[in-house]
């Protein structure tokens, strides 16, 4: 992907793209071919070992160098969800409608312990430290397990409560906080997205829609961002502002976060981070506020420029064998009064300082890319060039990059 101009505009002063920012091969690395219907759920072991779960009842465990199927593990209905053992990939737990969790052993491939549960299980994680694993199953519930000798033994539940009696919650999603195994951000199907703390909910982001899909959201590498696909075809991202929570049990405080960006991938069904997007330090960007200008008689257009020796930088990305022909641009005018731009909240924004004055900003999410996946089997990649456009307010763009 390299840098160019688009129908005659071209990009800001302030902005310095790299020759290459992403790219991605149109054909695939590798290909597995053996499911004989949807596959529901993937799982890489540290080895490079893929485990595959579909709706023909099997679980699949693939190998990239032979692209051959080593082992095939049966059950007795759709397999929804799968995961290795973080600590020994020799294990997987698996999760099904038929409401059975297994632990299975891969060399032997024999079901080492499980559990009825009586209920359709949706999603199912193992601990960071694999002594321990979370189930969540189709009426909301999610039970915690410790794991001894491979054995299942519930510690614990957490009901995921909701006014709505009769609205559907099953549980579609866990992802354990980055650098705090003590908290886990679960997705459910009622449009909420919950960080817990044992079982107490420390953290609500609200604003997307999940209602009756396989949505799982996800922490971006530094715990700071959450992003999520939603069934309005939107990709929606919520900062995760540091709070700490004093007390213990129900005596923690929860914080409710509504202000978000959001931009548009067709039919999207999964959205992740990137977890090589954002390398070294953010740039920092010179930003005047409206009443700083007023007093310096500078110009909107002379606020958000800056010498060559002051341009924000794209953090450098690990470059491909192969790039793409063209380079999203950014034309100013497009960028600030595109009707295409993300909402915006005052609450909060992707810049970290104050909003008074004459000040600097470190882009804290600049760089940051998020993989789509639509319902077709597109995938797309976008990625943040937000930087401060408007005096006395900020804001970012995302651009497509395939």
């Amino acid at each position: 992907m390299s840098s160019s101009s688009r129908k005659g505009h071209s990009i800001p002063d302030y902005i310095h793209m790299p020759e290459t920012v992403f790219s991605l091969l149109e054909i695939p690395v590798c290909s597995f071919k053996g499911h004989l219907d949807d596959v529901l759920d993937l799982s890489w072991s540290g080895s490079q070992l893929l485990l595959s779960s579909s709706m023909d009842k099997t679980v699949r465990l693939w190998d990239m160098e032979t692209k051959s199927c080593l082992k095939l593990f049966a059950h007795n209905d759709y397999v929804t969800c799968i995961q290795f053992n973080p600590m020994d990939d020799k294990y997987f737990i698996s999760g099904s409608l038929d409401a059975k969790v297994r632990i299975w052993s891969i060399p032997d491939r024999q079901v080492v312990d499980w559990t009825d549960l009586h209920e359709m299980v949706t999603a199912a994680s193992y601990t960071p430290d694999g002594q321990g694993a979370l189930i969540g199953l189709h009426q909301g519930s999610c039970r915690m397990y410790s794991i001894d000798d491979g054995k299942l033994n519930q510690t614990g539940q957490i009901d995921i409560q909701n006014k709505k009696k009769s609205q559907t919650k099953k549980i579609t999603g866990f992802q354990f906080a980055p650098g705090n195994p003590s908290e886990v951000l679960i997705t459910s199907a009622d449009s909420r997205i919950r960080i817990f703390d044992g079982s107490d909910i420390i953290h609500k982001f609200r604003g997307f829609r999940n209602t009756s899909s396989q949505i799982s959201a996800s922490f971006s590498q530094d715990g700071k961002y959450v992003i999520s696909a939603s069934e309005d075809s939107q990709v929606y991202v919520w900062r995760r502002d540091e709070v700490r929570h004093i007390g213990a049990g129900k005596g923690k405080s929860l914080v409710t976060t509504r202000s978000h960006e959001h931009f548009q991938s067709r039919d999207v069904s999964v959205a992740i981070p990137w977890p090589g997007s954002v390398k070294g330090e953010p740039p920092v960007v010179p930003v005047h506020s409206k009443r700083h200008s007023k007093r310096s008689g500078s110009t909107s257009q002379e606020d958000s420029s800056t010498d060559g020796s002051n341009k924000a930088q794209l953090p450098p990305l690990p470059k491909k064998n192969s790039s793409l022909d063209r380079m999203p641009t950014c034309p100013e005018e497009e960028m600030t009064s595109c009707n295409s731009l993300p909402s915006w909240s005052p609450s909060w924004s992707w810049f970290d300082g104050s909003s008074h004055g004459s000040h600097t900003v470190q882009a804290t999410a600049w760089g940051l890319v998020v993989v789509t996946a639509g319902v077709g089997g597109e995938i797309r990649a976008y990625q943040n060039f937000g930087v401060p456009l408007r005096i006395g307010r900020q804001t970012t763009l995302f651009r497509d990059l395939t």
